[in-house]
């Protein structure tokens, strides 16, 4: 008799605990790795109350992904936040769901901001007009669909719209976003617009790539210039592009419809459907899109994006 209400004791505890093997909730405790808003994930390191189940499905060693939405609630200091607000560092405890594949985060409280001491990260903005922080580096600015490809770190990319209204901030003086350089370490201020879409208000540069103490200057540094690859010599380190037209920066006059010469030099690349490929590929008839800078009355390629594949009509 009393080894048949041990057992039935101990299986009525385990289910009332959650440590049977039905258990669907945990609280896990780590640091903050990575934020990627166009999956909803955090990375966590250093992590704390997993089971071997749980890294199945979403990590390897103590390093676990843990998925949120837009109703996922980050307590700090007694008022409520959005994940999207977390930066790497930050040390949370987070009630996990591991009842799907992937373990999904039911809430989330901040231990320790990794920005104490020097101001919170957590700001306060009026209803409605909910804003974030995003920090990281430019991995490239298309000003045609104005968007900026943010990495921030960890293998963790975002990317943050701008409009005619979105200043950038460096050494106390303003310019646009299509001044931005690959390399360049920023600090975003943007208004969360749902769906995973994000909406640049100010952009601060912390780092320009250039490090010469100016910035993009609209009016003569750099320009963004879009053509039809005529030819490429790979030897020569050129590409020709005719009907070319000058988006923005400067205008050498040759006006559009023109035949144009760009230079790049050995590392160059060009943006291909979120990666970067190797100039040699381009064809005859590609539209390209690329920030020069000039060096005389020769332009010098900075970065380069296809815009329409001649392959693709």
């Amino acid at each position: 008799m009393l080894i048949l209400l041990a057992a039935c004791g101990s299986s009525g505890m385990g289910d009332i605990l959650g440590g049977g093997s039905n258990q669907q909730n945990y609280e896990l405790r780590g640091t903050v790795e990575s934020v990627d808003l166009n999956s909803r994930s955090i990375w966590l390191s250093n992590v704390t109350g997993y089971n071997s189940s749980m890294l199945s499905n979403s990590g390897s060693g103590n390093t676990v992904r843990v998925y949120y939405d837009d109703r996922t609630p980050v307590e700090f200091n007694g008022q409520s936040y959005r994940p999207s607000d977390l930066e790497r560092g930050d040390q949370v405890a987070v009630r996990v769901d591991d009842s799907g594949n992937n373990l999904k985060a039911e809430s989330m409280t901040v231990i320790r901001d990794v920005s104490s001491g020097t101001g919170s990260s957590y700001p306060t903005y009026p209803s409605g007009s909910y804003e974030s922080t995003i920090r990281g580096t430019v991995r490239y600015v298309d000003s045609s669909r104005r968007t900026i490809e943010v990495d921030r770190g960890s293998g963790s990319t975002t990317f943050v719209e701008f409009d005619t209204n979105t200043p950038v901030r460096f050494n106390n003086q303003t310019y646009n976003p299509v001044d931005l350089e690959r390399g360049d370490e920023i600090d975003i201020r943007a208004r969360d617009l749902g769906n995973g879409r994000f909406l640049a208000t100010d952009i601060s540069v912390i780092r320009s790539v250039s490090s010469n103490g100016t910035y993009g200057n609209s009016s003569s540094q750099y320009a963004t210039i879009r053509g039809t690859v005529r030819s490429i010599d790979t030897v020569r380190r050129t590409i020709e592009l005719e009907s070319t037209n000058w988006i923005s920066g400067f205008n050498t006059g040759a006006g559009t419809g023109t035949r144009t010469i760009i230079n790049f030099d050995s590392n160059a690349t060009i943006y291909v459907n979120g990666r970067n490929e190797s100039v040699s590929g381009l064809e005859r008839g590609d539209v390209i899109e690329v920030q020069v800078s000039r060096d005389g009355s020769t332009l010098w390629a900075r970065s380069m994006s296809l815009v329409r594949d001649v392959n693709s009509y």
